[in-house]
């Protein structure tokens, strides 16, 4: 995979989901680094990738990245994400509360839409809420 600091959002995101493989774990935190500068959703499109367990850095390198995440994109969107992924990449259950607390964030911030692929990770009984704001994003895009 190559990612280059000059990318879009939607050539990161493509490239994260098409492959979140590196062979060093340096590597994924430049990924998190490049992706914090894009935007939200590049950066929790990262945090999507390690919520799932596609992430194939070591338990040391995961926390690392998760610090670069809260560091360099300190918004409310990305704030509310880490909690869901840390526990998700600990393997325990989400805490509902926190996936209703992401959830309120994407509201706020529309076009987080890897924040509400983080939110399904967590509590699947959100999908109506989270169809419902992906339609309202989509009826504003088109219009």
């Amino acid at each position: 995979m190559r990612i280059k600091p000059d990318m879009t959002e939607y050539e990161f995101i493509e490239e994260i989901a098409d492959n979140f493989l590196f062979e060093e774990s340096n590597e994924y935190e430049e990924a998190m680094r490049v992706g914090a500068k894009i935007s939200d959703n590049a950066a929790l499109m990262i945090g999507y990738e390690m919520a799932k367990g596609d992430s194939f850095a070591g338990p040391e390198a995961n926390a690392k990245i998760l610090d670069i995440m809260a560091q360099e994109r300190p918004t409310p969107v990305v704030l509310a994400a880490i909690p869901i992924i840390r526990e998700l990449m600990d393997g325990k259950p989400a805490n509902k509360e926190d996936a209703a607390k992401l959830l309120a964030a994407c509201k706020e911030n529309p076009g987080a839409w890897s924040g509400l692929s983080i939110v399904l990770c967590a509590d699947e009984s959100l999908e109506s809420e989270v169809d419902a704001l992906m339609a309202q994003w989509n009826e504003s895009n088109d219009a």
